[in-house]
């Protein structure tokens, strides 16, 4: 495939013609556990190369928007579509290849496999043979450095915070126009926290649509230029996240200010 250079310097490689301004539209989207509506006709679009976060307190609804989105869990309501194609009509393990990668809330590494073994694994869609592969490896070893270092390391060995590196540079392996985010932050130290902001501004840099899930308002409003708020599995607010970030309200339930 050819390749451009960055402003950061990596070597990306151009997205196939068919993903290209690629948009995912959220229409009506549903979702129930049995009889618990956990996301009620939800809507909002992700537009090529914007970064939007999604906050909202515990049980607002968050997570389970994100798993409808890569169907890992059943819509009772609504319509998605990625760049025209309607990901009711493609299965969970095929979201993929459409151009959409997912970083899950928790990380979920393979423990017992290395650092590289796992990265390998995040290009499943790709031919093993596609020479694009081992550039892809490399970038992410250039974008976290210690996961070079540890390349032969078992992945349950690695800290929290090398581990999820891990789960963005295996969902990077892919090459996605569009990367799912769920709680990146969860668990880390704030130096952590910081390290991962300076990631995900950096691949907003480079043209990577972002959509974030996270209970850490402040970290949303830098890391994305727009934001949804939910509540009870409702949107309860939009806007740019400059707005949304001076909104009282908001200040108030999210910042503690």
């Amino acid at each position: 495939m050819n390749a451009d250079t960055t402003s950061a310097g990596t070597r990306r490689e151009k997205p196939p013609p068919e993903s290209e301004g690629a948009t995912l539209t959220v229409e009506d989207l549903s979702v129930h556990y049995g009889g618990v509506c956990a996301v009620s006709s939800i809507g909002f679009t992700v537009e090529p190369g914007q970064s939007v976060g999604i906050i909202g307190a515990n049980g607002a609804g968050k997570t389970s928007t994100l798993k409808a989105l890569m169907g890992l869990v059943p819509r009772s309501g609504g319509r998605v579509t990625f760049g025209g194609t309607d990901l009711a009509k493609v299965r969970a393990r095929d979201v993929v290849r459409h151009g959409i990668g997912y970083v899950p809330e928790g990380r979920h590494v393979f423990p017992g496999l290395t650092v590289e073994k796992n990265l390998m694994l995040g290009a499943y869609a790709r031919s093993w043979r596609d020479s694009g592969t081992r550039e892809s490896l490399a970038e992410v070893y250039e974008l976290f450095p210690v996961l070079g270092e540890m390349r032969s390391r078992l992945a349950g060995a690695l800290s929290g915070g090398q581990q999820q590196m891990l789960a963005v540079g295996r969902a990077l392996m892919a090459r996605p126009r569009l990367i799912l985010l769920d709680e990146p932050s969860m668990g880390l130290s704030p130096k952590l926290v910081e390290d991962i902001l300076a990631v995900l501004l950096r691949l907003r840099g480079e043209g990577l649509s972002l959509l974030l899930v996270e209970q850490n308002a402040k970290l949303t409003f830098e890391a994305t230029s727009d934001c949804v708020v939910m509540e009870n599995g409702e949107v309860a607010m939009t806007g740019t996240s400059a707005e949304l970030r001076d909104d009282v309200r908001v200040r108030r339930i999210y910042l503690g200010l």
